[in-house]
């Protein structure tokens, strides 16, 4: 499981991906328990505990209370809210964004993006960077990861016009889920330069991975956004329980 340089939890994470993907673990196997996959790996407890909360949450497993932790279904979803790609949000709120820079290229796949994607480790995957621009500021830059066997979909053509969703959904690619993660951070020099910001302004982080009908990830994207250019609004419904 090592792989030098990389959090314990993120390589435990793929090696559990991996064994789910593989089929090796198929739907409704019980994975092994925390001390298990302590001694086994030697890690902690709370690495354990960080690398399974991460797959219950994304749906690729489901804990059962006093039985133990099983491989879900692959289309096994706790909450849905609708999906829109970075660039389809801001048509849907009616704000006219411009792709600033674009660059496509393949690249080959480090942890995090083998564990996303769920291909293994240097899998040549495209690399999709762009940086989109209101009235000319730029406004947000993301950094989207597919498979190889997506190149077609991925054309200049196609992407400096339009979404990367629509451009899937163009070649009948359905897209059915995603989840993603929304955090805070501080712009790096690399984000300072693309957004036109001071190194250390406050960015918004978005973390998603996009699937298809069967449960397989087909697209894995990061993008930070100016956080004077953008707002992340939820509306929120409180249903009682009778």
């Amino acid at each position: 499981m090592a792989r030098a340089g990389y959090p314990l939890y993120l390589q435990l994470k793929s090696w559990l991906i991996e064994r789910i993907s593989s089929g090796e673990w198929p739907e409704g196997t019980m994975i092994p328990t925390e001390q298990e996959l302590m001694l086994e790996h030697g890690v902690s407890r709370t690495t354990v505990r960080q690398a399974v909360l991460d797959l219950v949450s994304s749906g690729d497993l489901i804990r059962r209370q006093g039985k133990g932790t099983y491989v879900a279904r692959p289309d096994h979803i706790f909450t849905s809210s609708p999906l829109y790609g970075f660039k389809e949000e801001f048509d849907y709120l009616g704000r006219h964004v411009d792709i600033l820079s674009l660059q496509i290229d393949l690249v080959p796949a480090d942890i995090a993006i083998a564990t996303h994607l769920r291909v293994s480790i240097g899998t040549p995957v495209i690399h999709v960077g762009r940086i989109v621009s209101e009235a000319g500021d730029p406004i947000f830059a993301d950094e989207s990861y597919l498979p190889e066997s997506l190149r077609h979909v991925c054309s200049e053509e196609q992407l400096r016009h339009g979404s990367i969703f629509s451009a899937l959904e163009a070649h009948g690619i359905a897209i059915a889920s995603g989840e993603q993660i929304i955090s805070a951070e501080n712009a790096s020099t690399e984000t300072a330069q693309k957004l036109h910001c001071a190194v250390g302004d406050a960015v918004i982080h978005i973390m998603r991975t996009t699937k298809n009908g069967g449960g397989q990830p087909i697209e894995y994207s990061i993008a930070r956004y100016r956080a004077d250019a953008y707002e992340y609004r939820i509306r929120l419904a409180r249903t009682l329980k009778m």
